[in-house]
């Protein structure tokens, strides 16, 4: 199923607009979630981090939609974006907030209908490389590049990302079983480590990210292979 957020204060539009996915979710037989919203205050309150695509209207009573889109990029950079516009202009500076395209009003269902089958594809790659914990009671949602390394700790783990740490109930092997194939390996017997983010490594330890991290005696020699491979493939 595919998330689906909507910022558009004109009725009429918002209308056309959702015409136009049930239309696609039919004849394409896919599966959309939809949710709209009217007001950017509104928008911003409720939105969650766990939408796949998010189309949103430029002009907007009180603030700008492109000022809207930086609050958005703020805090959550995996979603894909779509402007809905009548002023194609804007579709230049949609670049700088990674604006995937934008949606010209009236709609045109030919061409929304294509650009739409392009955001598909780039959701179904994201999701393919995407890790979705649950912490403090939050879905969060992460690419595993974002993610620097995971400690575990008094039985917590905890997530060292771009986004700041993320604290979630689990065990070590089952994520160390998950990413195994995403270049991540254990250092210690507390700390998996994602080896895009490796920066040196030198006896005990290694540089992740800009933080020293202990490499075990016990885990020294698969880690260092680990690295090694990691860096002839790369």
């Amino acid at each position: 199923m595919i998330r689906i957020a909507i910022l558009e204060d004109d009725p009429a539009d918002l209308l056309q607009l959702k015409q136009c996915l049930r239309r696609y979710e039919q004849e394409q037989q896919e599966h959309f979630s939809i949710d709209s919203f009217s007001h950017p205050s509104t928008f911003l309150d409720q939105f969650k981090s766990n939408y796949d695509l998010v189309f949103l209207d430029i002009q907007l009573p009180m603030v700008n939609g492109m000022e809207v889109a930086r609050q958005l990029r703020a805090s959550d950079d995996v979603f894909t974006l779509i402007f809905i516009t009548n002023l194609e202009q804007y579709a230049v500076e949609g670049y700088s907030v990674d604006a995937l395209d934008f949606v010209v009003k009236p709609i045109n269902y030919c061409r929304f209908s294509s650009m739409l089958r392009k955001a598909l594809r780039k959701i179904s790659r994201q999701q393919e490389k995407e890790f979705v914990l649950q912490s403090s009671g939050n879905l969060v949602r992460l690419r595993l590049s974002q993610i620097y390394y995971v400690e575990i700790r008094d039985h917590l783990l905890i997530y060292h990302t771009e986004l700041g740490n993320f604290t979630a109930w689990g065990k070590m092997a089952e994520v160390e079983q998950q990413m195994a194939e995403h270049d991540f390996a254990r250092c210690s017997t507390s700390l998996l480590v994602n080896l895009h983010h490796v920066s040196s490594l030198s006896g005990n330890d290694v540089v992740v990210a800009g933080t020293k991290l202990p490499v075990s005696q016990r885990r020294r020699k698969s880690f260092y292979a680990c690295v090694t491979s990691y860096l002839c493939k790369t």
